[in-house]
């Protein structure tokens, strides 16, 4: 195996924050570029990585990178055969596909100038014809081959299909000049045609979590030649003061808590290496509030829980990383009502105390769940708990005769349900307008609750 080394680059800085090698036994180090330890703007990497002139070796450095990778390893099967790259050849893969990460950052061969600058609508885009992009989502949702001359959208993260695209502010859809360097502003997420209910089921769950006050990324339903797609707006962009479109440095909990992407459910790590309320806890510490972090932490998973969003996973969290090396959580993305699926799981990404399903949690779950968040009076725990579980049922329950009415019963149901097993789980009375519901049946015929 032979040796790279790799110049890491943030949009915003002019040369190389650091390097990334591999040496001929194929482990990874990483170390931070002298001259950006000296600028006084400099921030982390990532959590996992704090500001040090010492380099990272492989243990540290490989999940960070590896996490960079896209998740469906058939989109990188191409670039793997014809270099002859095996998957844990991170350094290799890089080589190759690192200008394309998310973010503001980029991996290249050394000595490479900088690929990532600020984008100008009115310079750097070239509009997509909509024959063109009608025929980009359709090749997505039959998962085929892109059309000739678009770029693969295996940089982004995720196991399903999507690709980058800019929204110009006429509202047409464009894509980045070859070579200019300029970034995306939206994400395209198209389904596979065995659930062509996820853009609308994921965009009324973003909604709701919007209409509860959660900080929440925009996004729309948007009908492509007769197939439904949902457009995101990117968390990760910014206006400068030249109105000019800039990249903004993020990074996913796995990331920060140094796991590989395998790791992203508690489920498969063990105790000291996983994503679990703890490690959240440490996380939260980290941000700029860590106080107001915790109690949207805790709210988020009522609200995920009365939702049936089980697939809250280490790289559905991420943060964001300001001037000055101030980090806060980003707005909350990738929901699902995941317990619709009767083909998934039902077991909870996290536990809650000892508990891993909804079914499970009761209060003394619940109050070991605090725990570990560091609130620990159980005078405390009782009226965070009872407050926020109580307000969260009735902002939900109030928005079901509109679910009923715009498509959405079935996820109405499923809210209903979960709201039905949790409240009396903690000793509350369940809100107004739940008596007359029908009960939530699963598709494969199972009660999940009675009516």
């Amino acid at each position: 195996m032979s040796a790279i080394n790799l110049d890491v680059r943030l949009d915003g800085f002019p040369n190389p924050i650091g390097n990334l090698s591999k040496d001929e036994s194929g482990a990874l180090a990483f170390v931070y570029a002298p001259v950006y330890l000296e600028d006084a703007s400099a921030y982390p990497l990532s959590l996992s990585l704090p500001l040090t002139a010492a380099p990272y070796r492989d243990a540290q450095s490989r999940p960070f990178f590896d996490n960079l990778l896209q998740e469906r390893d058939g989109a990188l099967r191409q670039l793997m055969d014809r270099e002859g790259l095996g998957r844990d050849d991170v350094a290799g893969i890089l080589f190759h596909l690192g200008k394309d990460c998310a973010g503001a950052l980029s991996v290249l061969p050394e000595g490479s100038p900088p690929v990532k600058v600020p984008g100008d609508y009115a310079m750097d885009y070239a509009k997509i014809e909509s024959d063109r992009l009608n025929e980009i989502v359709r090749t997505l949702h039959r998962r085929e081959r892109l059309p000739d001359g678009t770029a693969d959208p295996s940089p982004l993260a995720g196991v399903q299909s999507k690709i980058a695209v800019t929204v110009l502010p006429d509202g047409s859809y464009a894509e980045p000049l070859p070579g200019s360097g300029a970034p995306t502003t939206h994400i395209l997420k198209v389904p596979s045609q065995a659930h062509l209910q996820d853009p609308k089921l994921e965009s009324e769950a973003l909604s709701l979590s919007r209409l509860l006050a959660f900080e929440t990324t925009d996004a729309a339903v948007v009908n492509f030649g007769g197939i439904d797609a949902l457009v995101i707006t990117r968390f990760d962009r910014a206006l400068n003061p030249e109105g000019k479109i800039i990249r903004l440095h993020q990074e996913d909990f796995a990331q920060a808590l140094g796991l590989p992407a395998s790791l992203k459910y508690e489920r498969n790590g063990k105790e000291g290496r996983r994503f679990d309320v703890s490690s959240f806890a440490r996380i939260l510490d980290a941000t700029v509030d860590p106080a107001k972090e915790k109690r949207q932490f805790i709210a988020a998973t009522l609200f995920d829980l009365m939702i049936g969003n089980v697939d809250a996973h280490a790289k559905n969290f991420a943060l964001l990383y300001e001037a000055g090396g101030r980090v806060r959580v980003t707005p909350r993305y990738d929901l699902m009502p995941t317990r619709i699926d009767p083909d998934l799981t039902n077991e909870l990404a996290y536990s809650i105390g000892k508990a891993t399903t909804l079914e499970e949690i009761n209060v003394e779950n619940f109050g070991l769940f605090l725990n570990a968040l560091g609130i620990s009076s159980a005078a405390a725990q009782r009226r965070l708990r009872d407050s926020l579980t109580t307000s969260i049922a009735r902002q939900l329950a109030a928005e079901l005769k509109r679910m009923d009415r715009t498509g959405m019963k079935r996820f109405a149901d499923l809210v209903a349900n979960n709201i039905r097993i949790l409240l009396p789980a903690f000793g509350l009375a369940l809100p107004d307008g739940l008596d007359d519901r029908d009960a939530y049946i699963d598709r494969g015929g199972g009660w999940l609750m009675g009516s």
